[in-house]
């Protein structure tokens, strides 16, 4: 069981155990599998949150390898990685096995 201490070093991104944060990944997740392009204010919406919050989660993933950010022209799409593809995976696995 992770504790405040664990969560606290670099190499455990507890970030993704965050309510919100869940929220904005599986976002992500679910435009990627439509292929729709996804930008921080797109997620700010869906999620009820204001943009600086979503960017510094954007930021949080990106530190963890969980998201890749392209820059075209003035705007920045948010793919997930492979790591992050995982993991959002399980969530909804998670999700799913609870629904039932």
């Amino acid at each position: 069981m992770l504790n405040k201490k664990d969560c606290q070093k670099k190499d455990v991104p507890c970030i993704i155990f965050r309510e919100k944060a869940v929220k904005v990944l599986m976002t992500i997740y679910f435009e990627n599998l439509k292929n729709n392009d996804v930008y921080i204010q797109s997620i700010a919406n869906k999620v009820n949150s204001p943009h600086s919050y979503i960017w510094l989660l954007i930021k949080k993933f990106e530190k963890a390898n969980l998201v890749e950010c392209c820059v075209t022209g003035r705007t920045k799409v948010i793919r997930l990685t492979e790591k992050g593809e995982k993991i959002a995976s399980c969530i909804k696995e998670i999700y799913d096995i609870l629904s039932d």
